[in-house]
């Protein structure tokens, strides 16, 4: 096929390169090559002049209707992609000031000794504490896996709510001073707390998921 191509087939390839310019880089570096052996066979199998002027008036046309709708389609995963990093950005950002809310009020308590801020310490504490592991995981799977969020939240903020709790009441629980339906209480508030967030968060997002 070479030889009998060889006097043509540099001037379509040439000719096509400078009009597969019209596509965007992306779809250029996955479907390039194909398009320009597609034409070659389309071309060579193109016996008359008339045959060839027919392929090209195709394939110009196919281009001034492709070419844009490609663009367009390049444009709104570029619009996606910038959505869905604005939208963890805001989580992520919501999840530290949450976080760094609650030690903050749990220090202030403590060193001032304020009653109404102690008496939910051990909400706060647990709040913080699998605020910062069950986000950092739940994060983590969602972007690493095509695992349901909703479902890897509920799961995720469970494992990081009772596992903790069981130690610490195991650990500590035979110190006379230790409160042991506090800190379980303190963990189930705070599995509500993220897991709600959570469930806020994911029908907020259901709407943009569509479109």
């Amino acid at each position: 096929m070479s030889k009998t191509l060889s006097k043509d087939a540099g001037f379509f390839v040439s000719i096509y390169t400078i009009l597969l310019r019209a596509y965007p880089r992306e779809f250029r570096r996955e479907y390039g090559s194909q398009m320009v052996l597609l034409l070659l066979d389309c071309q060579r199998d193109a016996r008359t002049a008339a045959a060839r002027r027919r392929l090209w008036l195709r394939t110009l046309v196919d281009l001034i209707f492709t070419a844009p709708r490609e663009h367009l389609n390049n444009i709104r995963k570029e619009n996606k992609f910038m959505r869905n990093l604005r939208s963890d950005l805001i989580a992520i950002g919501g999840c530290v000031f949450i976080i760094a809310l609650a030690l903050a009020l749990l220090s202030y308590g403590r060193s001032h000794q304020v009653s109404s801020i102690l008496f939910f310490g051990y909400v706060l504490d647990a709040i913080a504490f699998t605020g910062l592991v069950g986000n950092l995981i739940v994060f983590l799977l969602v972007k690493l896996t095509s695992l349901n969020p909703l479902r890897v939240a509920l799961w995720t903020f469970l494992i990081v709510s009772i596992v903790p709790a069981l130690a610490i009441v195991l650990i500590a629980g035979s110190d006379p001073t230790f409160n042991a339906a506090s800190v379980v209480i303190g963990y189930v508030v705070s599995f509500l707390f993220w897991y709600g967030l959570h469930t806020l968060w994911s029908h907020k997002l259901k709407p943009s998921e569509t479109t």
